[in-house]
């Protein structure tokens, strides 16, 4: 037996689209400063002028400098976690966590350009590689909520975190290969390497 494959989302308002065209603008523009003048350079005020909206209209979007250049990736856990819950109940926690996460791999193709311009400021800003970090708990918790749900068990239950904590580590994993190589164009077959890596290591 399968899950019922989600409805599709509703179009999005007048208003809805505007406030995305913001949040786009604001992300664009942190990454944008953040190239240019450095972590400390960058402040939410001038991220705000350089679009034309005022700081307070900033924090509306964003709860940091750092959240705004993390933009892309924000909404990737909980739409990997929606994806899960649609996978056959057949496949393994393995099998279905790795489908799932190929959410991740098409926002990366989409955007190459844009997520290798996102690892290379990750890599070079501890402040911003903290958050991402925090971020990947987030993806931990929206994953582990939707891989209990399919399982009968509760999120909090360590056999149920810890497959989601190992498949994220080896999308970090992967994620640093193609940044080290430049290469995001095969961030599938990195990702499945890094999982036969720890699969391996775990037989130890």
């Amino acid at each position: 037996m399968e899950h019922p494959a989600a409805a599709p989302a509703a179009p999005k308002g007048v208003r809805e689209r505007t406030k995305d065209a913001i949040r786009s603008e604001l992300s664009a523009a942190a990454v944008r400063m953040f190239q240019e003048v450095g972590y400390a350079g960058t402040t939410v005020e001038a991220i705000a002028a350089s679009v034309g909206v005022s700081g307070r209209t900033f924090f509306r979007y964003f709860a940091s400098k750092e959240d705004a250049v993390l933009q892309p990736v924000e909404n990737l856990g909980r739409d990997a976690a929606i994806r899960l819950l649609d996978r056959p109940v057949r496949e393994t926690p393995l099998q279905a966590l790795r489908a799932a996460l190929n959410v991740a791999v098409e926002a990366v193709l989409r955007d190459v350009p844009q997520m290798r311009t996102v690892m290379q400021l990750n890599v070079e800003n501890p402040e911003l590689r903290r958050r991402h970090l925090q971020k990947m708990d987030e993806w931990i918790d929206d994953l582990a909520g939707a891989l209990a749900s399919r399982q009968g068990l509760t999120p909090t239950d360590p056999s149920v975190r810890l497959p989601c904590s190992i498949v994220l580590a080896a999308w970090e994993l992967a994620l640093r290969r193609c940044a080290e190589q430049d290469d995001f164009e095969g961030v599938a077959e990195a990702l499945d390497v890094a999982l036969s890596e720890a699969k391996q290591f775990l037989r130890r």
